[in-house]
């Protein structure tokens, strides 16, 4: 299948929005872009200043108060507790809050708490049964997961019948059957049982549960004052924006609130990582510095070994300390750079051949740590649900795991999953495990991303199956990339005053995308840069001339030019700055070319 050309549609706008935005005072331009992006009438203040003090009391959501009970016991009574948490940003972030809740604020004597993550490539991810090992190896007597824990009841069990309460909090689908039966709590916003929003992050349950928890330690006198935790927020925000939920005002408030909250403590740089941080980009901290900056780094120890490094740079309580874990991340990142590289050129190579409304790609000599990033690559190329696969722990440090077997001894292959939007992955595994029995090892996950382990020998009945799980929600559709636009920007608006407005309107991310415009140009002058795969180019409109950057824009196995000097194309593009030097000038990014 040669790789299909993006068709450009452009946003549709809900007049009724449009027109209560502008009467509220908001400008026409600005209207516009926020009424092609919701699905009802949103308030001025959701949009432009949402804030944390407006957000619904997480005390509703099922089994709020059972789980405050049992950390205010545990508190008080001085027990040993274990912060069992997953190895991707979302985790580690969630670790770092609850770290922060119980050390800084509630004086929590940190030898009382010990962070337990899985091994991405070993272990994969919830609470895996080495997880459950090294817990059962302590004297803990309550375990606080965040992150994950909803789809852990056997393991869980285990943990409940050595004496040991299990509190779980946790954003992802709950199981069919329901939340684990063995845990003492399940604080999750996706329970069936649930009306709180459902789209908060792992962190951001974490920090809920920590919040409710200091207001039960206030009503008990416990101490005379306990510092607001809205300080802690930074951590929610990065989560939030780095596990992709929602953005969109009239979706989830919750979240645009922390996450304007949360970068706002960030560029105040009252902890050591965001002053190292913001030193590294060199100007203010967007939600795109923090998805394209900070959570490829910090999560890059995740996926090549153990995650410990991006809890540590977090949680760092001096300039040294940040700078030396942040320098360690740095050099992760860089070596998955590499791995994903080779990796994504395989995947590639093998979705080519894939006909279907669904891309399954076995890479037998592939690295796990790398499955996800790969994933969404093939998605954005084909605008179809992929999922890559390769041996489980394949690429560990410790290489006597590139082999882990199943129960019945078979090689097992672990994969991650993307969607795109209207197709919910999770849902379509489940659809597997249903009518194939013992097919699937394990899975778990939500609408846009997942993970599952199956037997390598069975990858290919699993790829009959989840295309039939798949095709039966695209129904009729046709599915192909799609680069959706604003519409057309005429010159005079390719100014950084109009980046300025357009962040004024942060934080821009899922469900609430940033603008992208269609624009006819001539190219000027083209570059290879980076690994050869991304073009800088000059382009020109109407007489004056733009520079500008198109990552990937050079198909890695023909290496041919997208375009040449002299072409008049018309470019599918954002507005973003460029800072060099203290200095900010403007720069396109090319998303394609509109044909």
């Amino acid at each position: 299948m040669v790789r299909p050309v993006p068709e450009v549609r452009e946003r549709q706008r809900l007049d009724h929005v449009f027109e209560d935005l502008v009467r509220e005072g908001v400008e026409p331009w600005l209207a516009d872009l926020v009424a092609k992006r919701v699905e009802k009438s949103v308030s001025v203040e959701a949009l432009f200043q949402p804030s944390v003090a407006n957000i619904d009391d997480p005390i509703c959501i099922p089994d709020m108060d059972k789980a405050v009970d049992r950390i205010v016991e545990a508190i008080e009574e001085g027990e040993r507790c274990i912060l069992a948490v997953d190895h991707d940003l979302d985790g580690i972030s969630a670790a770092s809050v609850l770290w922060s809740a119980l050390v800084d604020h509630f004086g929590v004597d940190p030898n009382n708490l010990s962070v337990v993550t899985s091994h991405r490539l070993t272990e994969g991810y919830g609470i895996t049964e080495p997880v459950v090992e090294r817990i059962l190896e302590t004297d803990a007597t309550l375990v606080i997961s965040a992150d994950k824990g909803s789809s852990d009841q056997e393991r869980i069990k285990k943990i409940a019948e050595a004496g040991k309460d299990v509190v779980v909090t946790d954003h992802h689908a709950v199981p069919v059957e329901g939340p684990p039966a063995s845990a003492f709590a399940v604080v999750n916003p996706a329970r069936f049982d649930s009306k709180y929003d459902p789209f908060v992050c792992g962190a951001g349950v974490a920090f809920l549960t920590m919040a409710k928890v200091r207001t039960r330690l206030l009503e008990k006198n416990y101490r005379p004052t306990i510092p607001s935790l809205v300080d802690i927020i930074d951590y929610v925000a990065v989560a939030t924006i780095s596990d992709c939920v929602a953005l969109r005002p009239d979706k989830s408030y919750i979240n645009r609130a922390m996450v304007k909250r949360g970068l706002a403590l960030i560029n105040s740089e009252k902890r050591a990582c965001w002053k190292v941080f913001r030193q590294e980009i060199g100007t203010d901290v967007c939600s795109e510095h923090i998805a394209f900056n900070l959570a490829p780094t910090v999560a890059a120890a995740g996926r090549l070994d153990w995650a410990d490094a991006g809890f540590h740079f977090l949680v760092a309580k001096d300039i040294k300390s940040a700078r030396k874990q942040w320098n360690l991340l740095k050099e992760e990142n860089s070596l998955r750079k590499d791995i994903e590289r080779g990796v994504r050129r395989k995947a590639f190579a093998a979705a080519r051949e894939i006909e279907g409304n669904s891309i399954v790609v076995y890479v037998d000599d592939g690295h796990s740590g790398v499955h996800g990033i790969t994933a969404s690559k093939v998605v954005e190329a084909y605008g179809k649900p992929a999922a890559i696969f390769s041996p489980k722990g394949a690429g560990a440090r410790n290489g006597d795991q590139n082999g882990v077997t199943g129960k019945d001894g078979r090689a097992l292959a672990s994969g991650s999953f993307r969607g795109i939007d209207g197709i919910h992955v999770r849902e379509a595994l489940q659809h597997v495990a249903d009518n194939h029995k013992g097919l699937l090892v394990g899975f778990g996950g939500h609408a846009g991303a997942a993970g599952a382990t199956l037997s390598i020998d069975d990858i290919e009945q699993f790829s009959v199956a989840y295309e039939e799980a798949i095709s039966l929600q695209v129904g009729d559709r046709f599915l192909r990339p799609i680069l959706w636009v604003d519409g057309d920007l005429d010159a005079s608006n390719l100014i950084l005053e109009t980046v300025d407005k357009l962040m004024t309107l942060e934080p821009w991310g899922k469900d609430f995308p940033y603008p992208s415009f269609r624009g006819q140009f001539t190219v000027l002058d083209v570059k290879r840069v980076g690994d050869g795969s991304h073009l800088q180019l000059k382009l020109r409109m109407d007489g004056k001339m733009y520079k500008a950057i198109w990552f990937f824009a050079v198909d890695e196995d023909s290496m041919e030019m997208p375009v040449k000097v002299g072409d008049d194309n018309t470019f599918v593009y954002m507005l973003s700055e460029n800072v060099f030097r203290g200095n900010r000038t403007l720069q396109l990014k090319v998303l394609g070319i509109a044909e």
